[in-house]
């Protein structure tokens, strides 16, 4: 007969990788060293003021402000922490209702600080966060607030100054390989060092979208390879790319426009995919420091019109045109050497 499988066992089978592998205290946070010292000495020393953490997605910030609370509060943690997602609610009612109910109730028989944990709350419009800091001078006796957002610059002054500001910076690579490791050995997932290193690569120092995917091809295949990371997200392999800009630089502007169209219906990747790789792969190429920043500027220019959800098509042309331009400067013989793939 199969072995019975509880309840716990199943749910944490299930569990999104980003969850299950959270770090349970302080010590587990991956990097941020220094961070985690300052928080420590807070903590120790009851001096905890309001924090904002700020960085880009998938750096820690949450599993630092969470872990952090499991050892303040240990069993009493929903008794003294409120968790809140300002994206859920923006507005001025989410401030009015739920924190201050939270931050005015005091607790006569403990020292310890409530903890208010606001995710996000750089989605906050303007007068919620005037209110917000309204409620953060009036309790701040025995509440403390915890803001996380990714944009620093779009926190009112008020409250930045009420804070103790952290930035957390993408997760290096070394440190993120080591927990990438981890998680491989504690799911016995298959998968090369080579393959480990190329998702570490994609997730580009967020930590939660390196472990989405390496979730993601373990489901997807028994044994991750190059191959699979390949077919599974639509990154593009280096002697592709390198095709590619070869094509860009010999052929003219029908080919170039063929050979794209048909590595994307291949492929499934968008435009800004494309430009990432490239301009990485330039940088392994033999040209003049002029040529490159030539195309790496161009590159960019393209890169930021489409985040301004501008025509991808025309953005292609503009891509190509760039191009086509740098070939016009190499004709010359001062120039034909400039540049080899």
């Amino acid at each position: 007969m199969p072995e019975k499988v509880s309840a716990e066992e199943s749910t944490e089978k299930h569990l999104p990788w980003t969850e299950k592998y959270r770090p349970l205290n302080l010590s587990e946070v991956v990097a941020h060293e220094t961070i985690i010292d300052v928080i420590r000495k807070f903590a120790a020393n009851g001096r905890l003021p309001h924090l904002l953490f700020h960085g880009p997605p998938g750096t820690g910030k949450t599993s630092t402000v969470l872990a952090l609370t499991r050892e303040l509060y240990e069993s009493n943690h929903s008794n003294m922490v409120l968790e809140l997602n300002a994206s859920d609610s923006r507005g001025i009612n989410i401030v009015r209702d739920e924190i201050q109910s939270f931050a005015s109730t005091a607790r006569p028989f403990s020292s310890a600080f409530k903890l208010v944990i606001m995710d996000e709350c750089d989605s906050l419009t303007k007068d919620a966060q005037f209110a917000l800091r309204r409620i953060m001078e009036k309790y701040a006796q025995h509440t403390r607030f915890c803001l996380i957002c990714n944009y620093a610059s779009k926190i009112i002054p008020a409250i930045q100054s009420r804070c103790t500001k952290f930035r957390f910076a993408p997760v290096p690579a070394e440190a993120m390989l080591q927990r990438l490791r981890h998680v491989v050995c504690s799911e016995r997932v298959q998968i090369s060092g080579a393959s480990l290193q190329t998702i570490q690569r994609l997730g580009e120092g967020d930590m939660r979208r390196s472990l989405n995917v390496l979730q993601s091809l373990h489901l997807a295949s028994t044994k991750i390879t190059s191959a699979t990371i390949h077919a599974t997200t639509g990154l593009l392999d280096r002697c592709e790319v390198l095709e590619f800009l070869q094509v860009l630089f010999e052929k003219p502007m029908k080919s170039i426009l063929n050979h794209l169209y048909r590595l994307k219906l291949e492929k499934s990747f968008a435009l800004t995919d494309l430009i990432k790789e490239m301009s990485e792969t330039l940088f392994s190429l033999h040209m003049s420091v002029q040529v490159r920043s030539q195309l790496l500027k161009g590159l960019a220019d393209v890169e930021h019109a489409l985040s301004f959800t501008s025509s991808e098509k025309i953005q292609t042309l503009s891509l190509i045109s760039i191009f086509l331009h740098v070939r016009r400067t190499l004709t010359t013989s001062d120039n034909e050497n400039q540049l080899s793939i």
